[in-house]
């Protein structure tokens, strides 16, 4: 039995993987406050019951902390063993976890580069830690 991988599709999470699919990152925003937030949320956790918008936002963040996975959890990720997350903070106050394919060219502090990529066939495609500076 093969295993799926795919992202969350519905209204809420809609915007984040439209924009993967085309490279870009977008959060959402509090349409009141200015300010965004993470994960999704219908209305603004800042501004009771406020819109949201979704904004793109640079691709670059301060790695926070990293941790590498030596055991799969998932037969579809199987092949990339052993393979890191980093945690990664955003201009914008917003951390985000990323997949880290050399845990070892970066260490918690750098300035870091995001890309999406495709990790598994038939995935979707990933917030990838791409460089640092």
């Amino acid at each position: 039995m093969t295993e799926a991988v795919a992202a969350i599709d519905n209204d809420l999470w809609r915007p984040f993987w439209q924009a993967a699919e085309e490279r870009r990152l977008v959060l959402p925003f509090c349409s009141v406050g200015d300010r965004a937030f993470w994960p999704p949320s219908p209305i603004s956790p800042y501004a009771g019951g406020c819109g949201v918008e979704w904004r793109e936002v640079a691709r670059r963040g301060r790695l926070v902390s990293r941790i590498v996975t030596r055991r799969g959890f998932q037969q579809a990720f199987a092949d990339l063993l052993p393979y890191a997350i980093g945690l990664v903070e955003l201009a914008e106050d917003v951390r985000l976890c990323a997949h880290l394919s050399d845990p070892e060219g970066v260490a918690p502090g750098d300035i870091v580069g995001l890309e999406f990529r495709m990790l598994v066939d038939g995935g979707q495609p990933v917030l990838t830690i791409a460089a640092s500076g």
